[in-house]
């Protein structure tokens, strides 16, 4: 019995043992399970191989010039493409040959001034290959296949190139640089604001003040004032005390952009804020008045009190739309919490609807422009703003209080009243006469039925 106990210990216990394709499905699934686990392994291998490629030296705040975004470029790619002359490394391959040749010139010239020898340009040289580092770093991309010669190279000849067309255009001696005709001399103009085509402006000072060193009787002309002359046909570019932000300007396009802000009047900037919802002409049939304001050069400096609308004069021009264009890229790609430009120009195109509100914004001297007809003026502003971000603005408390002054029924009584009946002297006494002449019409009327009875 003992035996039989010991030869059978699980007697009376049911145990499962498990057909042979059971074992084969969990066999299965632990394979697939594992094989899964080392693919998600890959995967991850792959991912961190990636990020250790990656360049994480670069300094994000020195980055400051940048390829125009896809979807502002294809509103108008041609206000964002030089139009003669390339600079620096994001329009190296539209580089005209000839333009070339006028960079070898004016650095011909510069070896020839007097002061410059062999040593100081290897001396320029050698502080640009210092520097190419944090040159390179000043674009948004790495141009992996512009060697280190080739960069630095093209680095001294485009700085020499904007020194010396710079000075020239200065100099009295020239109406314009002796180099090219008025035409080239404007189209090279045009190609410096853009910016695309920039060079970052720590690295030109630097080679202007070893070109033209500082004099102690005041008679050399600093980099920033002379970059200042070259953009003087631009009113906001005229006078006034130079700010911090635009001494800090580190490319042209940055300083015209810190130019045009030089002065701001602080505001609130706001997320998602209230948008002007009424064009010029509308607003003026609700009573509100428009005042050029002639002392103050900012843009953006416009102001709502008292149902008068106070705006600085705008300059349209042929080439507005291109600078315009361009500081807004920049302000969408380094400023987008403080895009106060881009701000500016979208409440223009809310106030301007048509031709017809160019027409009052021009009598009343807030507009001036040389397009030919207002029409053309209001297309420019209504496509600005195409493709640009709207979620921050600067002038939603302006908005808001001008959309309460025109949804107010008795402003806009009080405005039709003065509009339809009273816009001028000789209106005014027609509109009284006839007032008059019905109130006695109204009281003889009276005065009969009574006598009647």
């Amino acid at each position: 019995m003992e035996e039989e106990k010991a030869s059978t210990p699980n007697k009376g216990k049911d145990i499962y043992v498990g057909s042979s394709s059971g074992i084969e499905m969990a066999t299965n699934a632990d394979y697939y399970q594992k094989r899964e686990r080392e693919k998600a392994k890959d995967i991850l291998a792959k991912l961190d191989s990636e990020v250790k490629q990656m360049s994480f030296k670069r300094n994000v705040s020195e980055c400051c010039i940048y390829r125009v975004p896809e979807p502002l470029r294809n509103v108008n790619s041609k206000a964002y493409s030089p139009l003669l002359i390339s600079i620096g490394p994001l329009n190296r391959e539209n580089t005209e040959r000839a333009m070339e040749k006028e960079k070898l010139k004016y650095f011909k010239k510069l070896t020839e001034r007097a002061g410059m020898d062999k040593k100081k340009i290897i001396d320029i040289l050698i502080s640009i290959e210092n520097q190419e580092k944090r040159l390179r770093h000043c674009y948004s991309e790495k141009f992996k296949l512009i060697e280190s010669r080739d960069f630095v190279k093209m680095i001294l000849l485009d700085a020499v190139f904007i020194i010396q067309f710079l000075l020239e255009s200065k100099d009295h001696d020239y109406n314009d640089p002796k180099n090219f005709e008025p035409r080239m001399t404007f189209d090279i103009r045009e190609d410096l604001m853009l910016l695309e085509n920039q060079l970052p402006f720590f690295i030109i000072q630097e080679i202007y003040d070893q070109v033209n060193p500082p004099s102690q009787d005041g008679t050399a002309t600093p980099f920033l004032d002379l970059a200042k002359f070259h953009f003087g046909k631009h009113k906001f570019s005229q006078g006034g005390e130079t700010s911090l932000s635009v001494k800090g300007s580190r490319h042209f396009t940055d300083l015209l952009r810190n130019l045009m802000l030089n002065g701001a009047i602080q505001r609130s900037y706001s997320v998602y804020p209230t948008k002007l919802k009424y064009s010029a002409v509308m607003l003026r049939k609700a009573g509100v008045k428009f005042l050029q304001v002639t002392q103050d050069k900012c843009l953006v400096n416009i102001k709502f009190e008292k149902g008068v609308l106070k705006i600085p004069q705008l300059e349209v021009d042929h080439s507005f739309e291109r600078l315009v264009r361009n500081i807004m890229a920049l302000e969408q790609c380094c400023y987008p919490s403080e895009a106060y430009v881009c701000s500016y120009i979208k409440f223009m195109d809310h106030l301007i609807d048509s031709a017809e509100d160019v027409g009052l914004l021009v009598r009343k001297g807030i507009i001036i422009h040389r397009l030919g007809n207002d029409a053309a003026v209001s297309n420019i502003i209504n496509h600005l703003c195409e493709n640009i971000g709207d979620s921050y603005a600067c002038f939603g408390d302006i908005s808001e209080k001008i959309n309460h002054h025109y949804e107010s029924r008795f402003n806009r009584m009080k405005a039709t009243l003065k509009l339809v009946y009273f816009p001028n002297i000789w209106r005014g006494t027609a509109t009284v006469a006839a007032a008059i002449l019905l109130i006695l019409t109204f009281i003889q009327t009276i005065a009969s039925v009574k006598s009647a009875f």
